[in-house]
């Protein structure tokens, strides 16, 4: 699998360790974390989903699965709303997960949805968040929960 990563956020150590955790079902090929929106020009993902363009610029996407290329992209930069470094990478973990689970149900050939994908991130990560806890180095352990 091949990672593009500036390594401000997420080592691709921590990534692989995420990655392995879950299992072959959440196979994928390649992963892009989006730090900035320079990173779009400079791993050309621009040009790999040129609908939501408009929607990538302005932070309102947070992640992309690509099925044909089994590609998974990360836009940290659409959490710039928070105040600290930990949320940012809290809140691009969850992205990570939410579009894994698009690759799991590809790779399984199940009908998945948005509403699961989202499900699964939320209930995953607080599940496990003394293992992201350790992972990442945060002092705290903490709870996510879903936006209406």
């Amino acid at each position: 699998m091949n990672i593009y990563n500036n390594q401000n956020y997420f080592t691709n150590k921590q990534l692989l360790k995420i990655l392995n955790r879950l299992g072959e079902a959440y196979k994928i090929n390649k992963l892009y974390i989006i730090e900035n929106k320079y990173d779009l020009i400079k791993h050309g993902v621009i040009m790999m989903n040129p609908m939501d363009w408009p929607e990538i610029i302005r932070g309102k996407i947070e992640g992309y699965y690509l099925p044909n290329s089994k590609t998974v992209i990360v836009y940290v930069f659409a959490h710039e709303e928070y105040d600290d470094f930990q949320s940012s990478q809290l809140y691009s973990i969850h992205a990570l997960l939410h579009e894994l689970r698009h690759a799991y149900h590809k790779n399984q050939n199940i009908k998945g949805s948005e509403e699961d994908c989202d499900n699964f991130a939320t209930k995953y990560l607080n599940k496990n968040s003394k293992f992201f806890s350790k992972l990442m180095k945060w002092e705290h352990e903490w709870e996510v929960e879903e936006e209406d």
